[in-house]
């Protein structure tokens, strides 16, 4: 789920010897799918499938691949059909400062902001500061030439929804028009929090052991949580490397990320 940690995973996970790290190639992932105006609703042709699948591959070359993207909490069937023997670290953070933590992206229109697309899909996507979760794949290397008609309706679309006060940060569920009009910004990010929890249902049954839960709060407190994670990607390092990694964190971020919100109760409300 957005916000839930993916960026300090994939700086860690980013950063361990022989990777290839792809950060949120959301419009690859969109292939063959931009006539859909959400993420929930997607084809899985040979052909979306194959192209997903190639282009990633061909980018990691000989390197292990690290993809990250927090908008496939929504797609475990595409997920599962392009990489059926992948391992799946999926991040989990403490919902109320989660679901507070996408409101405050969408109260400042974070989702389709120029300047944001401009340096994520022309220049880098990622966190400088966090030197292992950077990557630099191009909006017009991710999109195929049949895909640019419907994904300028796509986009002019969002840039419209946007103008209007109605596009949420984060993935798009099916219906976020309709709940964001009808109950506003907080309730649509409570209820993204409700359906990632429910397609994580179905991503334990396609993955089984193939799959692992780590929480961000465990993984900013404890370096036996970080160890864990590595152990879990089969990937060696020496003892020194976790110590390393540990010591890039900013603790002034670490304190932020973990504090209270001033709308937890309602938050509470909205997902219990």
């Amino acid at each position: 789920m957005a916000r839930s940690g993916t960026t300090l995973v994939s700086h860690i996970l980013g950063s361990l010897p022989n990777v290839h790290i792809e950060v949120e190639p959301h419009a690859l992932w969109k292939s063959g799918n931009f006539k859909y105006f959400n993420d929930e609703e997607f084809e899985a042709s040979e052909k979306i499938i194959s192209n997903i699948h190639t282009k990633l591959y061909t980018r990691a070359g000989e390197k292990t691949l690290i993809e990250k993207s927090p908008n496939n909490t929504l797609h475990p069937g595409l997920v599962h059909a392009v990489f059926p023997e992948a391992k799946i670290v999926y991040i989990q953070r403490d919902p109320v400062r989660c679901i507070h933590s996408n409101y405050k992206r969408s109260l400042t229109q974070d989702s389709f902001r120029l300047s944001i697309i401009l340096k994520k899909y022309f220049v880098y996507t990622g966190s400088k500061d966090l030197d292992g979760a950077i990557s630099n794949f191009k909006l017009y290397n991710q999109i195929s030439t049949s895909d640019w008609p419907d994904f300028l309706r796509y986009t002019l679309h969002m840039f419209s929804l946007r103008k209007k006060n109605l596009l949420p940060f984060g993935p798009k569920l099916k219906d976020f028009e309709k709940i964001v009009k009808d109950h506003g910004m907080l309730a649509y990010h409570a209820e993204v929090y409700k359906r990632s929890e429910m397609y994580k249902e179905n991503f334990k049954k396609l993955y089984g052991s193939n799959l692992e839960l780590f929480s961000l709060e465990n993984i900013m407190n404890d370096l036996n949580e970080i160890k864990r994670l590595v152990d879990f990607t089969g990937i060696p390092v020496n003892e020194d490397w976790f110590t390393s990694i540990r010591n890039t964190f900013d603790a002034e971020r670490v304190e932020k990320s973990q504090a209270q919100s001033n709308i937890e109760g309602e938050i509470k409300e909205l997902i219990k």
